[in-house]
């Protein structure tokens, strides 16, 4: 039996990929507690990532994968969480009937409305680009700031996790995912659940998703953040133009941010291109009815397939009751204002 068996593993058709990207760059800031400030800063136009990828066919047009997969700083050499934390997953994966996967794992806030819905625009959508400013009292907990990716857009995880993918029906897709608390006698507690709907052709895509995550910190983990947004893609001869609705919500405090986006990017040639991007962040009375508006803009050059040089600026104005501008990886402004410069080289491995 053991001659047989290994004689059908051996037959079968597998493969395991390693893959990485390292981003780094020269960062100027405005203004930071009241000073400017330059720094080297990583994993920015991309997180600098490495990772493992491995599919065998097990017939039928049904296939065994897993993905591991780690974050590091560039600029210390040092792992940025768990060794494997930002993604560790295995499952089914079927032609006919999609895939179901178990692990660590990106909810549908990042896999609909980020890479789904900016389609070939999402390579050159900044760390820098996503959500921040002066709402730090929504309380999102692990996180460097309350209001640090708030809307999950940048590529969130929910542990302990269960996801379906379906395939593609005529441009049509679904999943659902459910995050387990590991509470004995309460299901509900500290478990997360996210939702997804998706619709893409050639020329347009339009993308919804829903994620509710109950953290252990707010209501001893019977409440949480509730997140959901919709939102598409067009394509306008060779330019692509998006735009998004998000709401962020603290089930326990009633703390919430709706956000309204549009952007899109334009090709100069194969090679150049400019992205862009404006915002407006709408805190509610709880958080003071502290607003942001926000700019960003990035141009790239394509070097070659694996390696970019890029330069991208970032504005925010926040307004409301002692509102701080503040974007994504920087400490607040004094002030209203705040506006990061950045050059930086991008390689894929």
């Amino acid at each position: 039996m053991s001659g047989v068996g290994y004689a059908a593993a051996a037959q079968a058709q597998s493969s395991v990929t390693m893959y990485g990207l390292i981003d780094s760059g020269i960062d100027f800031v405005t203004n930071v507690g009241g000073n400017h400030q330059v720094s080297l800063g990583t994993g920015v136009l991309a997180p600098n990532l490495f990772g493992f990828r491995g599919k065998e066919d097990l017939g039928g047009g049904l296939a065994a994968i897993f993905v591991l997969e780690g974050q590091f700083n560039e600029g210390t050499g040092a792992s940025i969480g768990n060794f494997f934390g930002r993604q560790s997953y295995v499952g089914l994966k079927d032609n006919k009937w999609g895939s179901l996967t178990a692990g660590n794992q990106y909810d549908f806030m990042f896999t609909s409305l980020a890479v789904k819905r900016y389609g070939p625009e999402f390579p050159f959508i900044s760390l820098q680009n996503l959500r921040q400013g002066p709402f730090n009292g929504l309380g999102v907990p692990n996180q460097p700031s309350g209001a640090f990716d708030f809307d999950r857009v940048a590529g969130e995880r929910i542990t302990n996790s269960v996801k379906y993918e379906s395939p593609d029906f005529n441009g049509f897709s679904f999943g659902a995912m459910y995050g387990l608390g590991g509470v004995a006698g309460a299901l509900a507690q500290d478990s997360a659940q996210s939702f997804a709907l998706d619709y893409g052709n050639r020329q347009f895509n339009l993308d919804a998703a829903y994620t509710y995550v109950r953290y252990p910190g707010i209501n001893n983990g019977n409440s949480g953040i509730r997140n959901f947004g919709v939102g598409g893609g067009v394509f306008v001869g060779p330019a692509y133009l998006d735009a998004l609705y998000t709401n962020t919500k603290n089930t326990f405090t009633g703390a919430s941010v709706g956000v309204y986006e549009v952007g899109g990017m334009y090709p100069f040639s194969p090679f150049l291109r400019l992205a862009a991007a404006y915002q407006f962040m709408d805190g509610n009375a709880v958080l003071s009815g502290n607003k942001a508006h926000q700019v960003n803009m990035t141009l790239d050059y394509s070097l070659s397939k694996r390696t970019d040089v890029y330069t991208s600026v970032t504005y925010q104005r926040a307004s409301g009751n002692n509102a701080q501008a503040q974007i994504v990886l920087f400490g607040p402004s004094d002030g209203r204002n705040q506006m990061a410069l950045r050059v930086g080289l991008r390689h894929l491995f």
